[in-house]
Order: structure tokens, then C-alpha cells, then sequence
């Protein structure tokens, strides 16, 4: 069976319901049995005792009209005699009904014996002295055998009472311990039934920000409820990316790999013109092979580009890792850079800090700098500055490169490192170019395990930072 969320939830408010209808059941059972000992002790026991006090007073009364009888021989004492006397039987068979102790019974029928042999005795006109000692004894033992039935009846709604306190005690108790189990129970089932959820949730969550790093690996869902679903159809569409990926980088190369053959041929024919003419070339037409040149190694370089941010993106670029000093990388592209950047007298400055070593490809790296510091010669003005250094951050260590170029406008700050988007300023100011370099900065950067961003102010210039992290201790490997 399917385990869903849904089935989790009702499994576990089930659980729960049902032990709170047992924790109500236990209270309610407890409950009846403390009433039942309650009736029997405020209503048996203690009728019981007040019957056998009112028979205590009738046996008076019947015992005085004995002798009044014994001494006048009215018939009005004789007829009083009998109805105390048929009372008192009465009240003897309802207190039998009552009793359930057999010491009580064994007393109460005692009892009725004596009390019937008195009442034969009185009946009977013996009148001899002894029997009348005997009928005085013989009431006395029957007031006696009462006193007793009160005296044990009281102890036992002594104890009754006292098993009631007993009884609310425990249960009491042991309604507390079923309260805190369920507590206990519901919390563990709601914490249980929260993980399961939460659970594959954030794995997914985790799967997706690495698909969306370019890493089109499975999501692994254990559970079988929705959230396995929502993972197999992410795992699907992440297959297709994978598979899409693939067939563009495929295609670039492919592609490149086209457009490399006629160029190769027209920087053949380039050669052959400027060097092998048999005729000397003109200036004019020196000038326009010298521009075909230069078109045609910017396709190139465009081609190269392209084709390594489409390596980049479907995860197929390879990084050869090394322990290097961010600034034997720099200062060589300084070099290289600082020939151009003199035809439009950029003044460029390099200064370098004590930084620790940091994994990177050292050749990757060459072309994130030498983009970066292409770029700001570009658009920085002829006379203007450009600074680089090299130097330490909370990370590891860090390059930055500053430039007095126009600046970048707020709103495209957030939008520069994005594949094809050119900034207004660019625009404005004419400067052509193809919107892959800083996303093709930004890809490498990060590909590294770094991270690049930038800072500018329209009409000041701009900034930009690339940060590795520090190499860790005894771990120099292969990315």
C-alpha cells in the first residue's frame, strides 16, 4: 500500500484519537467503580445504620410495654407490645435485605432468634421471676447484637470512604501517566509524521539547487507518498536538461568546429596575400586585410568562448587544479594587458599581498583575469587608470581589478554577469561586444569553487572582485 501524506496525517491523529479513547475509557471505568463504592457507602451502609438505630428505639419500646403489660395486664399494653414487636420484624427482614457480611448476618439472625423467643416468653404469661430475668437478658443481647451491627457498619463505611480516596488516588494517577503518554505519543507521532515530511522535502529543495547549478544528477526520495512523485518527475525533467545540455554542447562544437574550417582558411589566404604576393601589397589594401584579420580572429575567440560556456553549463568542463599564487597567474596577464592598454595611455598599476595558496586551473584562470582586465580597457577611456591587486579576504585571497571607465547603472548591476546582456552605458557609449565575457567569467569563478561579483558608480568606475577560497591543509587533489 501507498503510504501518501494523507495516509501519514490519519495514521497519526488515528493513533492519538485511540489513545485518548482509552485514557477516556480507564477515567470512565474508574469513575463507575468510585461511584458504585460511593452509592453503597451514602446509601446502603448508611441506611443500614440508621435502620438498625430506629430498631434500637422500637426494641425500647417494645421491651417498656412488656413490662407495663407484665405489671397491669391491660390489653392496651398487650396490643402495643405487638405492633412495636411486628415493626421491629419488619425492620429486621429490610435490614436483612441489606446485609451482605456473613459475621453480619450471623449477628442479625442472632438477633431475631433472641427477639422471637422474647416476644413467645411475653405471650406465653410466664411470670416467674427468672423468666423475666431471662427476657431482660435476652433484650440486652439483642441491643447488643444492633450495637455490634452499627459499630461494624460504621467501619465499613470507614472503609469505604477510604477506598474511594484510594481509588480517586490511583486513578487520579494513572490518568496523569496516560495523559502524559498520549502527550508523549503525539508529540513523538506528530514529530515522526513532520520528519517523513520534511524530510524528503528538503532533499528535493537540495537536488534542485544542485540541478540548478548544472549538475543534473537523481534526487533520491525514499518515502513512496507525493514528494516521491514531485523527486521522479524532477528526476525526469532533470534527465531531459541533461540530455538538452548535452546535444547543445554537442551542437556548439560541432558548430565551431564549422566555422573554424573556413576561418582557418581565410587567415591561410591572409598569409598568402600579405607574404606571398608576388606583387607587394599596397597600404590600402594592406589596411583591409590587416581589418580582415582582426574580424576574423574575434570570431574565433567568440567561437572558443562560446563553446567553453556551453562546456561550462552542461557540467562537461574539466578543471586541471593545482596549489598556486594568485599572483604568479596576474602579473604575467598584467603584462600582456598593459601593451594595449598604453595605445589609449591607461595608466595600470599591479600591486600584490602576501596571499595563502589556492586550488585553481591555472590556465581557467588566466582567461577569468585577462577578461576582466580586456574588459576594463575597453571601456575606460584614453588617459584613465586601471589598478589591480592582489591580496587576502575572509575566505582566502582575492583579485581586484578597478577601473575609471563610466560606471555601471544601478538597475544593471544585478544583470551583468547574465549571458548576452549588455549594460546601457555600453550601449550608449558604442563599445560592440558579444555579452558572454563576464557570464563566462562568472562560470569559470565558480566552477572553481569561487565567487566574483562587482561594485560601480556611473562616472567613477568599476570594480571587480574575484575571490578562491584558501587551500585546505594536506587536500591540494584535483577538482
Amino acid at each position: 500500500m501507498k503510504l501518501t501524506i494523507y495516509r501519514k496525517l490519519m495514521i497519526g491523529f488515528g493513533i492519538v484519537i485511540f489513545l485518548m479513547l482509552i485514557a477516556n475509557a480507564y477515567v470512565l471505568l474508574q469513575l463507575h467503580r468510585v461511584t458504585g463504592t460511593s452509592h453503597t457507602a451514602l446509601t446502603i451502609d448508611v441506611q443500614a445504620i440508621d435502620l438498625e438505630k430506629e430498631m434500637r428505639t422500637i426494641l425500647y419500646e417494645e421491651e417498656r410495654y412488656a413490662d407495663r403489660y407484665f405489671m397491669a395486664k391491660d390489653t392496651v399494653y398487650r396490643n402495643v407490645f405487638l405492633d412495636n414487636n411486628r415493626l421491629f420484624v419488619r425492620y429486621l427482614d429490610s435490614l436483612a435485605g441489606m446485609l451482605s457480611d456473613a459475621y453480619e448476618k450471623q449477628t442479625l439472625d442472632l438477633a431475631g432468634q433472641i427477639h422471637e423467643w422474647h416476644f413467645t416468653s411475653v405471650l406465653g404469661a410466664d411470670l416467674a421471676p427468672l423468666a423475666v430475668n431471662q427476657r431482660a437478658d435476652a433484650m440486652d443481647k439483642i441491643r447488643t447484637s444492633l450495637d455490634d451491627l452499627v459499630s461494624h457498619r460504621q467501619h465499613a463505611v470507614d472503609a469505604s470512604v477510604q477506598s474511594i480516596d484510594r481509588a480517586t488516588e490511583r486513578s487520579l494517577k494513572v490518568a496523569l501517566l496516560i495523559a502524559i503518554g498520549t502527550l508523549l505519543a503525539a508529540i513523538g507521532a506528530a514529530l515522526i509524521i513532520t520528519r517523513t515530511i520534511t524530510r524528503p522535502i528538503g532533499t528535493l529543495v537540495a537536488g534542485t539547487k544542485v540541478i540548478a547549478g548544472g549538475s543534473f544528477t537523481r534526487i533520491r526520495i525514499p518515502s513512496r507518498d507525493e514528494i516521491a512523485d514531485l523527486a521522479r518527475a524532477f528526476n525526469s525533467m532533470s534527465a531531459s536538461l541533461d540530455e538538452l545540455n548535452r546535444f547543445r554542447a554537442e551542437m556548439m562544437q560541432h558548430i565551431s568546429h564549422e566555422i573554424r574550417m573556413p576561418l582557418q582558411s581565410i587567415l591561410s589566404a591572409h598569409y598568402l596575400l600579405t607574404k606571398k604576393a608576388e606583387e607587394p601589397v599596397s597600404e590600402p589594401q594592406l589596411k583591409l586585410l590587416n581589418g580582415i584579420r582582426e574580424n576574423v580572429q574575434k570570431i574565433a575567440d567568440f567561437s572558443n568562448q562560446f563553446l567553453d560556456l556551453s562546456k561550462v553549463e552542461a557540467g562537461m568542463m574539466q578543471y586541471n587544479a593545482t596549489p598556486v599564487d594568485l599572483a604568479t597567474i596576474v602579473k604575467p596577464v598584467v603584462d600582456d594587458a598593459a601593451v594595449l592598454a598604453a595605445r589609449k595611455e591607461i595608466a595600470m598599476s599591479f600591486v600584490a599581498a602576501a596571499v595563502p595558496p589556492v586550488v585553481i586551473d591555472p590556465d581557467r584562470s588566466t582567461e577569468i583575469f585577462g577578461n576582466l582586465i580586456n574588459n576594463a580597457i575597453k571601456y575606460t577611456q584614453n588617459g584613465g587608470k586601471i589598478d589591480v591587486s592582489v591580496g587576502p579576504c575572509p575566505s582566502g585571497a582575492q583579485v581586484v581589478v578597478r577601473d575609471t571607465g563610466p560606471g555601471i547603472l544601478k538597475e544593471d548591476l544585478p544583470k551583468i554577469f547574465t549571458k548576452f546582456y549588455r549594460t546601457n552605458t555600453a550601449v550608449k557609449g558604442g563599445n560592440r561586444g558579444t555579452g558572454i565575457g563576464l557570464a563566462f567569467v562568472k562560470a569559470l569563478v565558480e566552477g572553481q569553487g569561487g565567487r566574483v561579483y562587482a561594485n560601480s558608480t556611473v562616472g567613477v568606475g568599476s570594480t571587480f572582485v574575484v575571490e578562491f577560497p584558501a587551500q585546505r591543509s594536506g587536500k591540494p587533489g584535483v577538482r
